[in-house]
């Protein structure tokens, strides 16, 4: 496939886990290879599509339910697609073993997708877990340090 088109179904997979519907997850899992294989420097032992939707995404929408994503950037070579983008939301749930805390969250991360035959194979992911965990006051802020306006 052409980068465009490698571009194009990346986005719509993207918006398709971003948005956390019935719909969108039928989507998500249509774009999906079935040996799709995820990095997460947080969950080391989610591996496949079905563990990430389960252990990370379906959480992460239960915790922060009003949670919005924007992609900052993208840019796409070969079969890599890499975006950054924002997830801001108010933790309204357990996360993590964490109980809800009604903060603000807002945090950037960076993900690279590896395109195979049409369908996302592989994900990254890498973000500034310390601040996320600081946005939610399970760590303290440094003297000084700006966070998120509550």
């Amino acid at each position: 496939m052409s980068v465009g088109e490698n571009k194009a179904i990346a986005l719509r997979w993207f918006d398709a886990q971003s948005a956390r519907t019935k719909e969108d997850f039928a989507t998500m899992d249509k774009l999906t290879a079935p040996d799709f294989v995820y990095h997460h420097p947080m969950s080391p032992t989610v591996r496949t599509h079905e563990e990430r939707k389960q252990n990370v995404v379906i959480p992460l929408a239960k915790a922060f339910p009003d949670g919005k994503y924007s992609v900052d950037d993208v840019v796409a070579e070969g079969d890599e697609v890499v975006f950054r983008y924002t997830i801001r939301g108010t933790q309204k749930g357990e996360y993590m073993g964490i109980p809800p805390t009604n903060k603000r969250i807002e945090l950037t991360s960076i993900c690279i997708l590896r395109l195979a035959e049409g369908k996302v194979a592989e994900m990254w992911v890498e973000n500034n877990a310390m601040v996320f965990m600081q946005q939610l006051g399970v760590i303290p802020l440094p003297a000084g340090y700006f966070h998120v306006k509550q």
